[in-house]
């Protein structure tokens, strides 16, 4: 029976799909953001649409380092999982 708390091995696929959907989106988000704010032009640089299209790839990008560690807890978690199922295997509470 799983714990509260515990992540079931049969949930790792969609977890890593789900990292891998957030990384696309994250990559196309600030190719268009870029694109978009490097179409704007030097006229519109001090613009408020030009800073906040910057702001917001800078925030992508801060997120986006933030995925590494999210991908690290999960192994660490699933790592975790199987030493816990191996040791503690045919004991009862």
């Amino acid at each position: 029976m799983k714990q509260k708390g515990q992540v079931a091995l049969g949930a790792v696929p969609t977890l890593v799909i789900t990292l891998v959907v957030i990384a696309i989106i994250l990559g196309l988000g600030a190719v268009i953001l870029q694109s978009f704010q490097d179409n704007m032009g030097l006229a519109a640089e001090n613009s408020t649409a030009y800073n906040a299209t910057g702001q917001a790839v800078q925030g992508i990008m801060t997120f986006a380092d933030f995925q590494s560690v999210i991908a690290i807890v999960l192994v660490a978690a699933v790592i975790l999982g199987l030493v816990g199922l191996i040791a503690f295997a045919g004991r009862t509470a």
